[in-house]
């Protein structure tokens, strides 16, 4: 399987493995509400928990989403890039792990997170004729010497 083959499916992988875990937890919500609720915690710290609760399902969300147009358009990110991005997912394992308790969930995303290193390492190299992102801009027209 050549290098791009393996860095789209990678990333589509851990795009569809972030997706299900935003929907796993965006799907719990309303029975942690409930739970926040009850917990006799003051209501500023019911609000807070739950703000944070909708924010990792959104961050999540948006990474998917994010993952999603980098598997469409490799050209488009760089391989920083996504190993940066797949800090995000790293971080969220460790904290469901230490805090949460959540295994499924910090399974599902150290996963998506070791497709992303995956992806970061086979991400496709710029042919020899072809110019980096915006190196067209840079140009002139009457070649290297024009004013």
């Amino acid at each position: 399987m050549s290098s791009p083959r393996i860095f789209r499916w990678c990333v589509v992988g851990a795009a569809l493995i972030v997706a299900g875990v935003a929907l796993y937890f965006g799907a719990t919500y309303l029975a942690a509400s409930i739970a926040i609720g009850s917990s006799g915690l003051e209501p500023f710290y019911q609000q807070s928990v739950r703000a944070m609760w909708i924010g990792f399902c959104s961050q999540l969300a948006l990474l998917a989403a994010v993952l999603l147009y980098a598997a469409a358009y490799p050209r488009t990110v760089s391989r920083q890039f996504v190993t940066v991005l797949a800090l995000m997912p790293m971080l969220s394992t460790v904290m469901l792990f230490w805090f949460a308790a959540s295994r499924l969930g910090g399974l599902a995303l150290g996963i998506a997170a070791a497709l992303m290193l995956i992806a970061a390492f086979t991400w496709p190299a710029r042919g020899a004729g072809e110019l980096p992102i915006g190196a067209q801009a840079v140009r002139l027209p009457g070649g290297p010497r024009a004013p």
